[in-house]
């Protein structure tokens, strides 16, 4: 365990959460200050840091904003490949694009979570969804469908709420060949063993996910990004990302 989640961990154990979110961007400015420099830049808070804090599984925080490698990716996808603007629903969003994104005049900007959260404005069964038809323009779904044993059924429901013209933005944990799911694997201890992580369900290969997109009735877009040479936004040496249109 690092020093950064052994401070956290000890935070939350003594510090109710309502507060701790309230606490969070002042303490997280000081403890940020030794890491301040020029070497790197976070997209998503614009700070300028001599390094990122090192996590597990080769994950990298910004010890300002507390993005990782995959939030810093997914600001930098929509701001160059998206108008930000119309109904935007996102799902089990982080703090660190939740306070950017909830700042855009443009976007009415809509949040669900399905574990109770001390900012997300809704708590949504993604499975069957209490919205109507052809509502949002943009919907972001970034390692959500792992956890859902019904996901074909999740799928259909955001293909479902989407405008014809719209695009959701999806990310998974992905591995190489076929999907690999077993309904009989329920404990947590097993499905840590054979998915990655105690409440996931499946992991998906690319073309997996990709064709049971389609199934639902996307087009889909694969979007593979590499490391940048100097990877100066301290993003993932390999990183995949589908978008699904209507």
């Amino acid at each position: 365990m690092t020093l950064y989640e052994s401070i956290k961990r000890l935070l939350k154990r003594f510090i109710p959460a309502f507060i701790l979110f309230r606490i969070e961007l002042p303490l997280r400015r000081i403890y940020a200050i030794p890491f301040q420099g020029n070497r790197f830049e976070c997209p998503v808070c614009g700070s300028h840091l001599n390094k990122f804090i090192e996590l597990k599984q080769s994950d990298t925080l910004c010890p300002v904003c507390g993005s990782l490698p995959r939030h810093r990716r997914l600001w930098s996808f929509l701001k160059d490949n998206t108008e930000l603007k119309g109904r935007l629903l996102h799902f089990s969003p982080s703090r660190a694009l939740w306070r950017v994104l909830r700042q855009i005049p443009e976007l009415d900007y809509q949040t669900t979570d399905y574990e109770a959260s001390a900012f997300a404005q809704h708590r949504y069964d993604i499975t069957g969804l209490p919205l109507e038809d052809n509502r949002f323009d943009l919907i972001i779904c970034f390692h959500v469908l792992e956890h859902i044993p019904e996901d074909k059924k999740a799928m259909k429901e955001l293909f479902r709420i989407l405008k014809p013209g719209g695009k959701v933005l999806i990310q998974t944990p992905f591995k190489d060949g076929t999907i690999y799911e077993d309904a009989s694997i329920i404990s947590p201890e097993d499905r840590l063993r054979h998915f990655g992580q105690a409440d996931h369900v499946r992991v998906y290969s690319v073309e997996g996910l990709k064709g049971r997109l389609e199934k639902a009735g996307f087009r889909v877009e694969v979007f593979q990004f590499e490391e940048q040479p100097d990877n100066r936004h301290g993003f993932k040496k390999e990183e995949v990302l589908l978008v699904g249109s209507k």
